[in-house]
């Protein structure tokens, strides 16, 4: 394995990172609005600040991600030798992306309820 393979991933999970952060800010200022309306729901406001700590695992995950490729594509470029390492520091980085995706997922098919609630 070269070392360049792990950076190529950066870029794209680079993406998700901001897109991820997007959906945030737009999250919170829903909430800060529901918030400021004395007549709100709270069982909406409720669902929807759970919505926000599942970004924020999510984008959490994908900070990892970014770090454990990084660090593969260091320690191979730098200890040649160490190809095992770096897989698996890959491997793990493809896993934390992973389940970044599965919150993501979980975080889409609970905003359609709560829209539908609200």
């Amino acid at each position: 394995m070269e070392w360049y393979l792990p950076m190529t991933i950066i870029p794209g999970v680079g993406l998700i990172i901001m897109s991820t952060s997007n959906i945030m800010l737009i999250l919170n200022k829903e909430i800060t609005d529901l918030i400021a309306i004395k007549t709100a729901d709270c069982e909406v406001v409720r669902a929807k600040l759970l919505q926000l700590k599942r970004l924020s695992i999510s984008i959490v995950f994908q900070y990892i991600a970014v770090f454990l490729f990084l660090l593969a594509g260091v320690i191979l470029a730098v200890f040649s030798n160490c190809e095992f390492l770096s897989k698996g520091l890959l491997i793990f980085g493809v896993l934390s992306l992973c389940s970044s995706i599965a919150i993501l997922l979980v975080y889409s098919i609970k905003a359609v309820s709560i829209r539908q609630i609200h």
